[in-house]
């Protein structure tokens, strides 16, 4: 008798931190969809990784968490098409994260007011490229399904033989030009792309470099 109950407190625990990992993980996917809004609130440009959703969305009159779904949704398909046989089926869940991702940037861009002064400006930049580098931190640091961003520019950088960093960089500069390209010749001006845009690119990686390190020793308890 001893011995089962043993056996099921066990079997049971390894379930519960299972579990906790998923909650992590969802908790990450809110947080970076918070921090993904809140940049899109300062007035001095939005985040690289939704430059170019952002820049469709003020063109075609669209919400901004539809054409994030689609456009993420595009980088799926990306990824296919590179990878070919070496995609694996699990690897389409990103299809479902990006939905998820899609709908709490759409309730947050209808409850989330623009910043006004220079002070509420700064301070909101401040928060976005906190609570984007929080979330994308815990999304990947719980290894379950990759932001679609991540994971083509993880793909990008291992076809480019350079690594993910690398991949990372390339992905954040198309993202850039092309958002900058589409404001210029469909609207004659930049569309979401300003010094805030330069400076979450500078510093959201630098959020992550401090948060991953925790996470790191936090998922191996989860896993041990």
């Amino acid at each position: 008798m001893e011995h089962s109950i043993h056996f099921r407190t066990k079997t049971a625990a390894p379930k519960r931190l299972w579990v906790l990992r998923i909650l992590i993980y969802l908790a990450g996917i809110i947080i970076l969809a918070f921090g993904i809004t809140l940049n899109t609130k300062t007035g001095l440009g939005v985040s690289p990784i939704i430059s170019i959703p952002y820049s469709i969305s003020q063109l075609c009159k669209l919400n901004l968490g539809t054409m994030t779904f689609l456009f993420y949704s595009l980088l799926v398909v990306l990824q296919i098409v590179l990878l070919r046989r070496d995609f694996k089926l699990w690897q389409l869940l990103q299809v479902i994260m990006s939905l998820i991702t899609s709908f709490f940037i759409d309730r947050f861009d209808i409850l989330l007011p623009m910043a006004e002064t220079v002070f509420q400006k700064g301070a909101v930049l401040l928060l976005a490229i906190v609570f984007t580098g929080l979330g994308a931190s815990l999304t990947v640091g719980m290894k379950i399904v990759p932001n679609p961003a991540d994971g083509f520019a993880s793909v990008l950088g291992q076809k480019l033989k350079k690594g993910f960093g690398f991949g990372k960089n390339i992905f954040d500069l198309s993202c850039l030009a092309i958002a900058l390209i589409l404001g210029i010749v469909f609207a004659g001006k930049l569309l979401g792309i300003g010094a805030g845009t330069v400076i979450a690119m500078l510093l959201t990686g630098r959020v992550v470099a401090l948060c991953q390190a925790k996470l790191y020793r936090l998922y191996e308890k989860l896993t041990a």
